[in-house]
């Protein structure tokens, strides 16, 4: 196989550099290390020499265009060389480059029926399921507080369910206990998480699901009705405070089912390696 050399043109959000350090999956086999293994030459910068391109779509405050996205759309339309698009943003907050984005060439979190499914990608870690039930019996929420989640925060509250609240940003809530510094072990410190996605259209699905599970939590999941993952089926639940109410009984299910994920290859949709091999694999059939 001949060798392939992708140009990683910059974005202000996004940059994957820092991922080669990183390992693919449970292996231990790095990502720069993996990348050579397929013949993978990646240059950071628009390198005119590569072959192919990878642009990683941004948002635009005020719906402004910038002048880095009016070059990248000359050279995608011009220049006709073969390209692919992450877009890591939800629909609402990204409409000028979901606009102008090209289907067949489009992988995003917020895909809708219109475009290909990106996921983020995650490393594995141990869930330690073992020490669950030594957990504090309460539920951790790591966010921004947008106003339908402190709503919610509330009722929960009012419902005489223990929560701590965690974000950057402070929230106007009592609940709220400062900035998660690291989001993987402050979620061990707990049996419950709920993850509330920034969008629930157009089935956006973010990191933020898998990471609560990769913690060992019980999580429970708002998101489109639509979204469908039966890579997880089981290892979370559909927020309704029903099942809030009931957590208990349910929890030794969803737990088992948890286990099955992080323990079989069906967590590796997440990984590094599957997030490279989808870009990889694609700009070779270009």
């Amino acid at each position: 196989m001949t060798s392939l050399t992708i140009a990683e043109i910059p974005s202000g959000i996004w940059n994957f550099t820092p991922y080669f350090t990183l390992p693919t999956d449970r292996s231990g086999l790095t990502v720069g290390d993996y990348l050579k293994q397929r013949d993978i030459i990646w240059r950071f910068g628009d390198d005119p020499s590569a072959d192919v391109r990878v642009y990683k779509e941004e948002n635009f405050r005020n719906g402004l265009v910038s002048i880095r996205r009016l070059k990248n759309e000359y050279q995608k339309r011009i220049e006709k060389k073969p390209y692919i698009n992450l877009n890591g943003e939800a629909q609402e907050n990204s409409k000028i480059a979901y606009s102008l984005a090209d289907p067949e060439r489009t992988f995003s979190i917020a895909p809708g029926k219109k475009f290909k499914r990106l996921y983020f990608p995650s490393l594995w870690s141990d869930p330690q399921c073992g020490e669950w039930e030594e957990r504090l019996d309460r539920v951790c929420w790591i966010g921004r507080p947008l106003p339908e989640r402190v709503r919610l925060a509330k009722k929960i509250s009012g419902m005489g369910i223990g929560i701590d609240i965690y974000s950057r940003e402070p929230w106007p809530l009592p609940e709220w206990k400062g900035f998660a510094g690291n989001e993987i072990e402050v979620s061990r410190r707990y049996r419950y998480r709920i993850v509330f996605e920034n969008s629930l259209k157009n089935c956006y699905h973010s990191e933020k699901l898998f990471n609560s599970i990769r913690s060992g939590c019980m999580t429970f999941y708002l998101s489109d009705p639509e979204l469908v993952l039966p890579h997880l089926e089981g290892a979370f639940v559909p927020y309704s405070e029903g099942i809030l109410r009931e957590r208990e009984d349910m929890s030794q299910d969803v737990m088992h089912a948890l286990g099955k994920v992080m323990y079989s290859d069906r967590w590796t949709v997440y990984s590094f390696r599957n997030f490279f091999d989808i870009i990889i694999d694609f700009l070779r059939a270009s």
